[in-house]
């Protein structure tokens, strides 16, 4: 799919564009076609970081300026905690909500070199936009050198909260807190 988007970008005269792309082959309780087991998650994972790799490869190839920006959904849960077994989700916790997310340029003049920068303040999808806002000019992929430092400062730092219709989970004086169906402010066992 992502290497038929790129052959239609090739093609197209628009020298701009922005994609968004929604993939479910780590979504939990999969199954591949005609089995009626749901498929290790493993075996899902590789094969999707190997597909991306492919793609990326054929985005380095082709020269295109591209900003790729993987954003997960949610966790898997793929281990359980004392609120809920694995694979539940019914509570936003933070082991299901707190996901990374990853970035990365291709088609630079000066493309960044070395260990992989990490934002370890809290952040959410704010921060992700605005750095899109930061490079959405294009001079950062002509540019000579890039501060990679100045880039990935001052992004906005956002508190967590993850909320769904039957609960509510903030983080307080550093640990896990929960708000189960309008009731009062518990801690997140642990």
């Amino acid at each position: 799919m992502l290497n038929r988007w790129l052959d239609v970008t090739e093609k197209d005269k628009n020298s701009r564009s922005a994609t968004f792309y929604n993939t479910l082959p780590l979504h939990d309780g999969n199954h591949y076609p005609g089995v009626s087991k749901t498929a290790d998650y493993k075996a899902r994972a590789q094969k999707f970081f190997d597909e991306l790799d492919a793609f990326f490869t054929e985005l380095e190839k082709s020269g295109r300026k591209v900003m790729v920006v993987v954003v997960p959904e949610h966790g898997g849960a793929l281990k359980g905690d004392r609120m809920q077994v694995s694979g539940l989700r019914d509570i936003p916790s933070p082991s299901i909500t707190d996901v990374p997310v990853g970035v990365k340029f291709f088609g630079m003049k000066a493309p960044h070199q070395g260990a992989p920068i990490v934002i370890d303040q809290p952040s959410s999808f704010l921060a992700i936009s605005d750095l899109v806002v930061r490079v959405l000019d294009g001079k950062i992929f002509s540019e000579d050198n890039v501060d990679w430092k100045k880039l990935t400062s001052g992004l906005p730092q956002t508190a967590p909260v993850s909320e769904n219709s039957n609960a509510v989970v903030i983080q307080y004086q550093d640990k896990p807190y929960v708000r189960l169906n309008g009731g009062d402010w518990v801690p997140y066992p642990q």
